[in-house]
């Protein structure tokens, strides 16, 4: 379990890493990113146990809702590319709900 938690957290610090090298930070993306970080770190400390799966369900869905307000606000594509679909986020956003699914499902076992 502890290797599908560094998985996460390596998957939200590659992109911080992408958009930053790339000069494209987006506050939105980066406040859903720093949310998963934290609710990883609480997970790690051992507390809240007893209110983890809670924590979690609201951090995901957190993450979730300000990546899609991301979208909304500045389309399925990125100019900045070209006009191209941003497979990237799509990418990212699908591994990190897929893990952090795994994650809690492990842990309630």
């Amino acid at each position: 379990m502890k290797l599908i938690g560094l998985a996460i957290a390596l998957v939200q610090l590659f992109d911080l890493l992408l958009h930053a090298a790339s000069n494209q930070l987006e506050p939105l993306r980066v406040t859903s990113n720093l949310v998963i970080l934290l609710w990883l770190a609480i997970a790690a400390s051992g507390r809240l146990n007893s209110r983890l799966q809670l924590a979690a369900l609201v951090s995901i869905g957190t993450y979730l809702l300000l990546n899609l307000v991301f979208l909304a606000r500045e389309g399925l594509t990125n100019p900045a590319q070209g006009g191209a679909l941003r497979v990237a986020l799509f990418g990212l956003m699908f591994f990190t709900v897929a893990l952090s699914g795994l994650f809690i499902y492990l842990r309630e076992k």
